[in-house]
């Protein structure tokens, strides 16, 4: 697993401790996350990486939001409930020196309330599967004041599951198991 591109191109990440099959973390494949990086920076709207405020939820090793910071946003917060996703996740933040531009909270996305602090840009969501974790953590995001009116979010999903969220559908694509839906909070009213 490494950065795909920006400033830590080619750097490699830690995905190790104990990740495996059977594990809890997926780490998104390099050529799935190039893609969807392909996809979000060549958007109609104009590239939303540059200056971006990201989440990254579910975010198990980290790759998705640093990707997104070697690319050109200011700020990723990490966002993940197991010690094994902090682990891992810090060790890249640190490994990438990104410590000032990172924040990690270790939570369960479910028990998330009032944001406190800006809200974010770009969203990225890698929950378990077969759980509508996905969904679920869109609208507390929203209903807290967690992301921008004109928030992009990328979802991975399984792809035997349906989507139900009031987000506006962007893009989407299949990789194997895997469907990534890219879709936007234009239109809503938050």
């Amino acid at each position: 697993m490494r950065v795909i591109g920006g400033k830590w191109k080619r750097r490699r990440l830690e995905s190790s401790f104990g990740v495996n099959k059977a594990s809890i973390i997926r780490p998104t494949t390099d050529r799935v996350k190039e893609n969807i990086f392909n996809i979000i920076e060549n958007l109609n709207t104009g590239n939303p990486l540059v200056g971006a405020r990201v989440l990254d939820i579910f975010c198990g090793t980290g790759a998705m939001g640093l990707e997104a910071l070697s690319r050109g946003a200011d700020f990723c917060h990490f966002v993940d409930k197991s010690i094994m996703a902090k682990r891992i996740s810090l060790q890249n933040i640190i490994k990438l020196g990104a410590e000032k531009s990172s924040q990690f909270t270790m939570i369960d996305i479910l028990d998330l309330s009032h944001n406190n602090d800006l809200a974010s840009d770009l969203v990225f969501l890698d929950p378990p599967y077969e759980k509508n974790l996905g969904e679920k953590a869109i609208s507390i995001l929203l209903k807290y004041g967690w992301v921008k009116r004109n928030a992009i979010f990328v979802l991975e999903k399984e792809i035997k599951s349906e989507l139900s969220c009031d987000l506006k559908l962007i893009d989407q694509r299949k990789y194997g198991k895997t469907e990534i839906n890219i879709l936007c909070a234009f239109d809503l009213k938050i």
